[in-house]
């Protein structure tokens, strides 16, 4: 069998499938209704007596070139008489435009009782590997999928010789494409379906458009799944003196690799997280401010690739070193089975999930754990043990104000090693271990003084001392590197300006990202004007709140002491973070020149795991340079390949996660109370003005945005505390931050969007 135009492949179907229907048809072609109206339609109405639905099946239309998905119109919920059969099928022509002599109209009964209704991919859309992918609504419509309206749509992704399919309604369907497959022998098809109870009918069939695309469909991933399967089962065990029974992994907690590097970077963007911060720096950090010491423990792991935070490993190190084993296994169980029961706060684990800090009203949140079997006792030293705690981090010339003092070390370090003459490899190494001693791993500690900060900050709105507005306009009033960026754009000079800002590059741990000194006029073409200045002061009744609180909760800091905290913890990550990506960023540049010695391009150095280039500071190798680049170039391209192919949940919580799995609803991070409506654009378009922004994951290097008057920002990954979350608000930018997969999917493909930020609400417009 083949496929032919949309009409006639269903007449192929009728009749042939064990595991679903095909509707009855009526075709004809456009030419021949316009000389037989008559007897066509008294052809339909005698077949039928039930409300139709007429349908395009243009010769134009789904094909192996295009699919023209939408651009034809049909019809549903035509009366059964001959006025309104003959207004829909004029209808239904007159969208063709230029009608071609072979284009055809069909019509069909329409579906009543509808309970499940989308479309099923059976190859990913994108690259052609093996899934199953299921995007459908309950609602009872059929046309919200395809039109790209369902508000409440669930999509299902399923490795395609997976057989222990839970949900039996999917297997069926997938069974039915299974013997559609089969008939026309492809294995990349796009269907529209439809449940009616317990019955499928198949409503469209064609192939997916291949023209321009990768195609990975030759990749054997069932191995690599396996694997992965195997290493799951190994890290979920028990391991000594690691708290709790089981494991879950995600692509967003804690050092959330997916905001930062990406769901699947390339290797030298990984082994270079990987040193700098998630192999020990990040451990170290959290054991010298009181937490329990889990040095030696990875944080990240990589599965063929793509990159997850163990996330018990991360939740024990949110523990208080001090705090009882009994209460902090039991504790650590408790995070899990909390995220697991709430998958959609896996941005977002510190606000939702666990206690890792003391804050105002504390008490109040701690109550849930009677919930689960712990008892007041237990609860009380759980706080005590996190006042204890807190009251160290904030204490004056402790170890938070040490790490500021350490960034600035960071600085004549690096003027010392790119003014030296050793070589490049040298360099390379020095600067590597100088910005882990004094840049990330400080920059570490002051980032966990400004997420306590801005706990403490919310914890005031909760305890009403300030509202949203006063929120926002307190962190509007902070001095920031990224805001003064936005005010340097405007009055230095290029030169002036790249002296200082032009290391910075949107993808911070990316060889391939330009860096501003490189790219300039393209960063930064047609300048907005600079923020405004906004200043904030406490009121005298807030202040008397504020120490009344302190004084009650047990906080050793004066009124005074703890502002000054909390604005030198928020300004202090940004001018951390602003310092040692300078080191990352020559780091990245010598990699780069090193690779031109040897006519390697840095596209082809994406690929080079950082360690080999590490290791040759104390070793001689009897192979050339350029042969051991080269050879591990190649062996991680190969990798990079298969991991294009795999598709895995951004919260793995079971085994069975990696062969199938529904795409979690994220909650958003909404940004600001306000509201705008306006065009989409991405960030590939490079047209950014007045626009709504869209962007997967942004870090610092971003912040040229915000000399584009963008009208407002949304990116898949992010959370709460992100970098992106606290520069919007600090400029009054309505943002969504971290939407997740499916919603950033449908918001990066709309034409025009509104977003209520206040009523926590998008709405796709056109």
């Amino acid at each position: 069998m083949k496929l032919k135009n949309k009409a006639q492949t269903l007449l192929a179907l009728s009749g042939k499938l064990k595991n679903a229907t095909v509707l009855p048809v009526v075709r004809f072609l456009v030419d021949d209704f316009v000389k037989n109206e008559d007897k066509i339609l008294n052809e339909i109405l005698s077949k039928f007596d039930e409300n139709l639905i007429v349908r395009s099946s243009a010769s134009s239309e789904d094909n192996a070139v295009s699919s023209k998905a939408g651009e034809f119109l049909s019809v549903g919920n035509v009366s059964n008489n001959k006025a309104d059969l003959k207004k829909a099928i004029k209808d239904v022509a007159n969208s063709y435009k230029n009608c071609e002599e072979s284009d055809e109209i069909f019509v069909q009964p329409m579906l009543k009782n509808v309970s499940k209704c989308g479309v099923i991919f059976s190859a990913d859309i994108d690259n052609l590997a093996p899934y199953y992918i299921i995007n459908y609504d309950e609602s009872g419509k059929t046309d919200l999928i395809t039109s790209g309206n369902a508000k409440d749509d669930k999509t299902f992704i399923c490795y395609k010789n997976y057989e222990n399919i839970k949900d039996l309604s999917l297997k069926k369907l997938i069974n039915a494409v299974k013997e559609i497959e089969k008939l026309f022998d492809k294995a990349s098809l796009d269907i529209e379906f439809a449940f009616c109870g317990d019955e499928i009918y198949i409503l469209q069939v064609r192939e997916i458009v291949q023209k321009s695309k990768e195609n990975l469909s030759n990749i054997n991933i069932s191995d690599a799944l396996f694997k992965i399967y195997k290493k799951f089962e190994k890290l979920n065990a028990p391991y000594p003196n690691l708290m709790g029974d089981e494991s879950i992994f995600g692509v967003m907690p804690d050092w959330n690799p997916a905001e930062i590097i990406g769901i699947k970077p390339k290797a030298l963007s990984t082994s270079l997280y990987k040193e700098l911060i998630t192999d020990e720096i990040w451990a170290y950090q959290r054991d010298n401010y009181g937490y329990r010491n889990l040095r030696s423990y990875p944080l990240m792991v990589s599965f063929m690739g793509l990159c997850y935070i163990d996330v018990r490993v991360s939740f024990n190190s949110f523990l208080p070193k001090h705090l009882n084993e009994k209460i902090a296994k039991k504790l650590v169980n408790f995070y899990i089975k909390k995220l697991k029961e709430n998958k959609i706060y896996h941005d977002k684990i510190e606000f939702e999930i666990i206690y890792s800090c003391y804050y105002f009203g504390i008490e109040d949140d701690l109550k849930e754990l009677l919930k689960y079997g712990f008892n007041e006792q237990e609860i009380k030293r759980i706080e005590f043990s996190l006042l204890e705690l807190t009251n160290f981090i904030l204490q004056k010339n402790g170890v938070f104000e040490k790490d500021l003092q350490k960034i600035e070390i960071l600085k004549d370090k690096f003027e010392s090693v790119i003014n030296s003459d050793i070589s490049i490899i040298d360099k390379i190494y020095w600067l590597c271990e100088d910005c882990k001693r004094y840049g990330t791993l400080p920059f570490a500690g002051i980032a966990r003084a400004a997420f306590i900060s801005v706990q403490f900050l919310n914890s005031l709105v909760y305890k009403n001392v300030l509202n949203k507005d006063e929120l926002n306009a307190f962190l509007n009033s902070l001095n920031t590197i990224s805001k003064q960026l936005s005010v340097d754009i405007s009055k230095l000079n290029k030169d002036e300006f790249l002296k200082i800002y032009g290391h910075l590059r949107p993808g911070t741990y990316d060889i391939c990202s330009n860096r501003y000194d490189e790219a300039y006029d393209s960063y930064f073409s047609g300048i907005s004007k600079p923020p405004k200045e906004i200043e904030f002061e406490f009121s005298k009744k807030q202040k008397e709140q504020i120490s009344t609180l302190l004084n009650e909760y047990g906080i050793n800091s004066s009124f005074d002491e703890f502002i000054n905290f909390i604005k030198l913890a928020i300004e202090g990550r940004e001018y951390a973070k602003f310092i040692f990506t300078k080191s990352l960023s020559q780091m990245l540049k010598f990699i780069e020149e090193l690779g031109a010695r040897f006519e390697i391009d840095k596209n082809d150095l994406a690929f080079l795991d950082f360690s080999v280039i590490k290791r040759l500071y104390g070793t001689l190798d009897e192979l050339d340079l350029r042969e051991i680049f080269l050879n591990n170039i190649q062996k991680n391209k190969k990798s990079y390949n298969l991991s294009k192919a795999l598709k895995l949940p951004a919260l793995i919580a079971q085994k069975d996660d990696i062969y199938n799995f529904f795409l979690e609803k994220n909650e958003p991070n909404f940004i600001t109370q306000k509201s705008v409506l306006g065009k989409i654009s991405t960030i590939q378009s490079g047209d950014f003005e007045n626009k709504i922004v869209c962007v997967e994951s942004a870090d610092p290097g971003y912040d040229f945005l915000f000399s584009k008057n963008i009208l407002a920002l949304v990116t898949c990954w992010g959370g709460a505390n992100s970098h992106m979350a606290i520069r919007c608000a600090e400029l009054g930018i309505v943002a969504v931050i971290g939407c997740g997969e499916a919603l950033f999917d449908k918001i990066a493909k709309a034409n025009s969007v509104q977003i209520d930020a206040g009523a926590k609400k998008i709405k796709v417009i056109s």
